[in-house]
């Protein structure tokens, strides 16, 4: 997303912005198009105490050039009172960039910075698949400050340059070790936050709805506005989810570039004034817009196959990151 030419932390915070992930739904204060035809809710009732494999794709791009790593997920639900725990285990895969370096639990050749995320995961989520929380948070923060430095390294090879990266990793551990169970859950989560529950809000088939809604960054001090237009349809057997997100672009730009102002500053480095003025010019006309699209089990709400793109524009540049998944069994 961001070229040679935009600064380390520019690139750094337009990197939690793309990953971050908003509701991919809206609750009842959603204005439809026209008048009633009569409602449909989408059921949510997984299969419990049985593996559901998936393939997982994570999608980036970056000056044109497109990468794509693909793992291997198998969830699993059991009943808890109302709701569920879901618990998702990685079975194989490699990263976006890194695909020299393949996933594997237990692996001596990982580096420090990614072991926690190889770890089972389990979330408490609710009778309509909304995220709760993240069970074994308490757990897994402890294990993420060893890896930090580590995490700079592989942001910035060049040691001479690490201290902004240090900066902005070393605020995102603070910010990881205040988090609640709650807040985590979205932000581990990804991409299910936004695939779980879709159509759990009545709705009438094929009619557009729009509504206002807030994308949460996890490392932005405030959520960003923005606009969704949302359509449930039924093209055959399945159900079909189409959303389109448009993120309020002074909101956007705003909170990246006072976020990385204080990163700046906190780096010590003599030529702040000048990189944070450049860097608000390269920001100021930033442009976000999410796609998303979904086929839905209309038996257990589950996603078959379902989409999630994230495109960013700014300083005449285009890229975004995005998701894909698709049930293997």
């Amino acid at each position: 997303m961001v070229g040679r030419k935009k600064p380390l932390l520019a690139g750094l915070a337009l990197l939690a912005l793309a990953s971050a992930t908003p509701p991919a739904t809206a609750g009842d204060d959603a204005v439809k198009t026209s008048a009633s035809k009569g409602e449909v809710r989408v059921p949510f009732a997984p299969p419990l105490d049985q593996s559901l494999r998936y393939e997982v794709s994570a999608l980036r791009n970056r000056v044109g050039q497109e990468r794509q790593a693909i793992v291997e997920q198998v969830l699993r639900f059991r009943r808890e009172g109302e709701g569920y725990v879901l618990r998702i285990e990685l079975v194989s895969g490699s990263l976006p960039g890194l695909g020299d370096l393949p996933l594997k639990i237990g692996d001596p050749n990982m580096p420090p910075s990614l072991r926690p995320f190889m770890e089972p995961m389990e979330y408490d989520v609710d009778a309509d698949g909304a995220v709760v929380r993240l069970r074994n948070w308490d757990q897994l923060k402890g294990k993420f400050g060893a890896g930090m430095q580590d995490m700079v390294a592989l942001l910035e090879p060049d040691e001479a340059k690490r201290a902004p990266a240090a900066a902005m990793v070393g605020k995102m551990a603070e910010g990881f070790q205040k988090l609640s169970a709650e807040q985590a859950a979205p932000m581990f989560l990804k991409p299910w936050t936004t695939f779980l529950g879709l159509g759990r809000h009545p709705r009438e088939l094929d009619e557009w709805y729009e509504a206002d809604v807030s994308l949460d960054t996890g490392i932005f001090p405030m959520p960003l506005p923005a606009t969704s237009q949302m359509q449930l349809t039924r093209p055959g057997t399945a159900y079909h989810w189409e959303q389109h997100t448009q993120i309020d672009p002074k909101a956007a730009s705003e909170a990246i570039t006072s976020y990385l102002e204080t990163m700046i500053q906190a780096s010590g480095d003599k030529a702040s004034g000048t990189k944070i003025a450049d860097m608000r010019k390269a920001l100021g006309d930033i442009a976000i817009h999410d796609e998303l699209e979904a086929d839905i089990d209309p038996l257990t709400g589950m996603v078959t196959e379902a989409s999630y793109i994230r495109s960013i524009e700014t300083g005449g540049q285009k890229g975004g990151n995005g998701s894909r998944v698709r049930r293997m069994d």
